[in-house]
């Protein structure tokens, strides 16, 4: 199975959401910390892609 790699911004947000001081670039260079950061990622761009953009233009707040 195919798994979708994840864009320079799903990349940075997982970056933060680590909370590390570890560059992008470094840690994209180590195999075992690349697997933990494209995974975030991963969980970041499945989370994006469940807004409602039009639900939220429209203030409709069901919480």
């Amino acid at each position: 199975m195919h798994q979708v790699q994840p864009d320079r911004v799903a990349l940075e947000i997982a970056l933060r959401g680590l909370n590390t001081s570890m560059p992008l670039e470094q840690m994209l260079e180590n195999p075992a910390l690349r697997i933990v950061l494209e995974n975030r990622a991963r969980y970041h761009m499945q989370r994006r892609s469940r807004v409602d953009v039009k639900k939220l233009q429209a203030n409709d707040n069901d919480s």
